[in-house]
């Protein structure tokens, strides 16, 4: 059995642990599920992920186990879209570069853009990246996520980046991330047989599990999610993250 955990506004929120997450996931590694984690989050390479959990939540997670929107996005370029520029963050140029991706930071010579969270977004930035679209090189996002749960208020996400692109390109992009087919075939290449999904937006991580067979999900109440929006999507609603831990050890145990 296996957990596909989301990490934001789940286990935390900006460097706030949120409460008993920490003990979820050691329980759930001490029951022997298999663990992995699938972010959106463009900011972080699954090594600064790892970093983040044993430092928040004193939680030690093989990168490997750790799939990230950034990696999803450099799995569908291939060398026709070389080079490719990035609207976004160091983490995303990692990703790229790990997965033999030829990169330029003009985008007038870019064959692609790939467009994350960009924290030092710049109108210039955003001018030049959308005529590159515009001219037709390949425009790729890494997530639309329209917010971003931060310590203590909704951030825009960087689907309110790639919105503007889209408006200023008059181009939509191709998604990468959840709940979408590159995500996945990434997820499924590491998770075998059943998992549960466990995350706080439903159009990202719910209908990450709906869109496959052999996978079942929780819906948290700790990030994006409320109480009162239509949660039928999911399979479960726990209230937070040591709830859905252990409302899936139950069910396993039966």
């Amino acid at each position: 059995m296996n957990i596909i955990c989301d990490l934001d506004g789940v286990v935390y929120r900006g460097e706030q642990l949120i409460p008993g997450s920490d003990t979820a996931l050691k329980d759930a590694h001490a029951a022997r599920l298999g663990l992995y984690f699938a972010t959106n989050n463009s900011t972080r390479t699954p090594f600064d992920v790892a970093e983040k959990l044993e430092r928040v939540a004193g939680f030690q997670a093989d990168p490997a186990s750790i799939v990230t929107s950034s990696q999803a996005a450099a799995s569908i370029l291939s060398s026709e879209d070389f080079p490719t520029y990035v609207l976004g963050s160091k983490a995303i140029l990692a990703a790229l570069v790990e997965a033999g991706v030829e990169t330029t930071g003009d985008p007038e010579a870019a064959s692609s853009v790939v467009v994350g969270m960009d924290w030092d977004l710049t109108y210039d930035k955003l001018a030049r990246a959308a005529s590159a679209v515009r001219n037709g090189a390949r425009f790729i996002a890494t997530n639309t996520d329209a917010t971003y749960p931060a310590e203590n208020q909704i951030l825009p996400g960087s689907g309110a980046i790639v919105a503007a692109m889209a408006t200023a390109a008059g181009v939509n992009p191709e998604v990468a991330g959840k709940p979408h087919m590159p995500m996945r075939r990434l997820l499924q290449s590491k998770v075998t047989g059943t998992a549960w999904v466990i995350g706080d937006r439903l159009e990202t991580d719910i209908a990450l599990a709906t869109r496959n067979e052999s996978w079942k999900s929780v819906v948290v109440l700790t990030g994006i999610a409320a109480p009162d929006d239509d949660l039928s999507e999911a399979d479960y609603v726990a209230a937070n993250l040591r709830e859905a831990i252990d409302l899936v050890l139950d069910i396993e145990k039966e």
